[in-house]
């Protein structure tokens, strides 16, 4: 029983690593595309391309354990005279099985204290702290800074010396650009990213995780932009950026990559993926999973 166990344990884990190194390794081709497309659409997609590793790991493993569905996948063969479906299994499984889960597990739990705990306790000191004015907090700081923060039932939190340095449209296009971040709940979907990347080097996921904080800046710049105007969100941008002069908390206003939004929102809209581009993805990715059952199911049995 040990043996199966860590016989799946060490499938999935090292699946996980492997599709994780490679897709990291494949970002570059498929970095201009996340760019070129509706960043709405963008910031979904990589969240599922961040998601695709462990995913698929654990979808390989099941269609490995099954013996209903492997016998239809893994080529027939006997041990020792019994011929009947069985998933792969070693006794040698079990130390990398042992090393590689825990390695993940600390990876996910290091994520965790470094972001949600942080963020949970900030949260709650400034809610304590501020003027809850309904669509808003606002916090009594001569720091001009506004950002999106919590989780599950995130806040937009104002300075008041933000209040102070920008006009009245100027705060109407930031309420409503942290508003689609509460609606869009991303700092969840970010969140969410990292956790899916944990136990990946950190280096590997940066260029992917980048970018899926920039789509989802460029979202909601795109959904204030429809109530005001594109030019009045890209003036306010720029307006705000050299107010906070890189003093950035959670999803601010103005702090990621600010240059690059502003020129999303002067050129034309993008467009999104086909839904015949992601159907054919999709069916490759399944294709790619059923054919990788068999030569794992023999990897794993060529441990004694």
């Amino acid at each position: 029983m040990l043996a199966l166990l860590a016989s799946m344990v060490l499938c999935v884990v090292a699946l996980w690593l492997l599709l994780g190194a490679a897709q990291a390794l494949l970002y570059r081709w498929l970095q201009p595309t996340m760019r070129a497309i509706d960043p709405a659409q963008a910031s979904v997609l990589l969240v599922g391309w961040l998601a695709l590793a462990p995913v698929v790991a654990l979808l390989t493993a099941y269609l490995l354990y099954s013996p209903d569905i492997a016998g239809w996948l893994v080529a027939g063969h006997c041990h020792s005279g019994q011929c009947v479906s069985h998933g792969p299994r070693s006794g040698l499984a079990v130390a990398p099985a042992a090393v590689l889960a825990l390695w993940a597990l600390c990876g996910v739990a290091r994520c965790l204290w470094q972001q949600w705990l942080p963020v949970r306790r900030l949260y709650d000191q400034l809610t304590r702290i501020g003027d809850d004015r309904g669509d808003y907090v606002a916090l009594s700081s001569a720091l001009p800074t506004a950002f999106t923060l919590g989780w599950l039932r995130p806040r937009i939190f104002i300075s008041e010396g933000m209040r102070a340095a920008c006009t009245g449209e100027d705060i109407d296009c930031i309420l409503r650009h942290e508003n689609a971040h509460r609606r869009r709940r991303d700092n969840l979907r970010l969140l969410a990213g990292r956790i899916l990347t944990a136990p990946l080097p950190q280096r590997l996921a940066h260029a992917t995780l980048d970018d899926l904080k920039l789509c989802c800046e460029k979202a909601c710049d795109l959904s204030a932009a429809a109530a005001l105007s594109r030019e009045a969100v890209a003036a306010a941008l720029l307006r705000v950026a050299r107010l906070q002069q890189g003093q950035v908390v959670g999803l601010a206003f103005a702090g990621n990559q600010t240059q690059r939004r502003v020129l999303a929102l002067l050129e034309e809209s993008p467009s999104p993926l086909a839904g015949g581009v992601l159907f054919t993805v999709a069916s490759a990715t399944l294709l790619f999973v059923l054919a990788l059952v068999n030569p794992l199911h023999r990897a794993i049995e060529l441990l004694p």
